[in-house]
């Protein structure tokens, strides 16, 4: 059951993704490639032309055809060979954020495609890159006034600096116009003592951001990886808590790092790692990942079990269990299978796993950050279709739980529809399971059995966990 946080990465805006990764070198038996000359890096004005080309084409893509902008992005890409990995870089970022800020730029009926694409920069980046000084130029304005609006301290800010950057032209800068309509009555209010109005409005800055890149240390001696990036030349922030996972530059080019290749890295953010400490799985245990996509949580699981027991990781996608498989043979353990699951019937014989994990199919709003195209083709009532599909597939992986064992439900969104909705459900349609309160995985504080790890307060994406015995 693959949801849109598993689709492959396109650069540093998606990064290499939460459960994708590279083919990594097959060793000496393999045949070498033959030598080819690296490309150049582009002059401002062939990157600017070949920016606006790809921007255009990915938006018709996304907005009439309805694919997602990862892949159609990684398609055009593709086609450019002559473009070097920064230009790539470069290229990516500007289309994630044309559709990042696409509620404030849309509204202005900007003519020129050079105009949309450096307010779509300026208004994400921290830094003004060159070849904004190039599209300034094209649309008659003064490269030397441009100001990188990504590091404004709050949305009052950002909005008066982007009315300076338009000459005082009037903007729509309401930051729910960066979100679909109809999200604002399917959000559920954020803790802490703020107004409810400043409470949502950190929400939405912590959706707008450029999303971070979270790694996850493999095997029992996490500070000497970590010890190891740092003599790469690749700085990690080590979460205080779970000491196995480290925040790194998005930047970082991660796949021809030496642990990388060995497999004792893996690219995971941490609301979906906290999803594996939540389960809490013990060495020799049998446990099924029902949604597994392409093995981010599987891999986890395997990883916390030491790599004794199983874990059958199953799908409905083939495609996504070969990336899972792959990956796992990178990786230092051994004790993951794949299969292709249907979503009706429990993979293998009924009541025999230790613990079930279902990570279903969601609206994703969590991973919007990550994802920006995504809010603009969701429609509302997806969600309650996504609802009834959680529902069932909640029901029919929990045939596989053992008397005493685990089910843990977990999604990346954050309707209640979709997490507290689907879990009340499920307990009433089934008496024989009830909540299993644990302590939260990134904070010293007890949970009832359910937790929303929300992105203002993590850095990472929504997750919403629910675990049951």
């Amino acid at each position: 059951m693959t949801k849109r946080r598993d689709r492959p990465g396109v650069g540093p805006e998606s990064g290499p993704t939460l459960d994708a990764a590279p083919e990594p070198s097959r060793g000496r038996s393999a045949r070498p490639a033959p030598a080819r000359e690296a490309p150049h890096v582009a002059t401002a004005h062939v990157l600017a032309e070949s920016a606006m080309a790809i921007a255009e084409a990915v938006e018709h893509a996304v907005l009439e055809e309805r694919k997602r902008a990862d892949r159609a992005l990684a398609l055009a890409l593709r086609m450019r060979r002559d473009l070097a990995p920064p230009d790539h870089r470069f290229i990516s970022q500007v289309v994630f954020a044309l559709f990042r800020w696409r509620g404030w730029i849309e509204p202005l009926r900007l003519a020129r495609p050079e105009e949309r694409l450096l307010l779509a920069w300026l208004l994400d980046a921290p830094s003004v890159h060159p070849v904004c000084r190039s599209w300034a130029r094209a649309v008659g304005r003064d490269p030397g006034r441009l100001v990188a609006l990504g590091d404004a301290p709050n949305w009052t800010a950002r909005a008066e600096e982007l009315k300076r950057l338009l000459d005082g032209r009037p903007v729509t800068a309401d930051p729910w116009r960066l979100f679909p309509p109809w999200l604002r009555e399917h959000l559920p209010l954020p803790p802490g003592g703020a107004t409810p109005k400043m409470k949502l409005l950190e929400l939405l800055n912590a959706l707008q951001a450029r999303p971070p890149l979270w790694v996850r240390a493999q095997g029992d001696a996490p500070d000497a990886l970590w010890a190891e990036l740092r003599v790469g030349g690749v700085k990690p922030w080590v979460h205080r808590r779970v000491t196995h996972a480290a925040k790194v530059d998005p930047e970082a080019d991660l796949h021809h790092l030496p642990a990388f290749q060995r497999g004792m890295l893996e690219i995971q953010d941490l609301a979906s790692q906290a999803v594996g400490l939540v389960c809490d799985p013990d060495p020799g245990e049998r446990w099924w990942d029902a949604c597994a996509g392409a093995g981010g949580k599987a891999l986890h699981l395997s990883a916390l079990m030491g790599g004794k027991g199983v874990v059958v990781a199953t799908d409905n996608y083939l495609s996504r269990l070969k990336e899972a498989a792959r990956r796992a043979r990178r990786g230092p353990f051994r004790n993951l299978t794949t299969r292709e699951w249907d979503g009706r019937h429990v993979a293998g014989k009924p009541k025999t796993y230790d613990g079930v994990l279902v990570d279903a199919p969601c609206s994703a709003i969590g991973t919007w950050r990550r994802n920006p195209d995504a809010r603009w083709t969701l429609d509302r009532e997806a969600i309650a279709r996504l609802a009834d599909l959680q529902g069932q597939l909640l029901h029919a992986a929990a045939a596989g739980v053992k008397p005493g064992g685990t089910l843990v439900y977990s999604v990346c969104t954050l309707t209640p529809t979709e997490t507290q909705g689907v879990v009340r459900g499920f307990l009433d349609a089934h008496p024989e399971f009830r909540l299993d309160p644990f302590p939260h995985p990134l904070a010293d504080a007890p949970t009832n059995g359910t937790l929303l790890i929300w992105p203002q307060d993590a850095d990472t994406d929504a997750v919403f966990v629910a675990r049951m015995v």
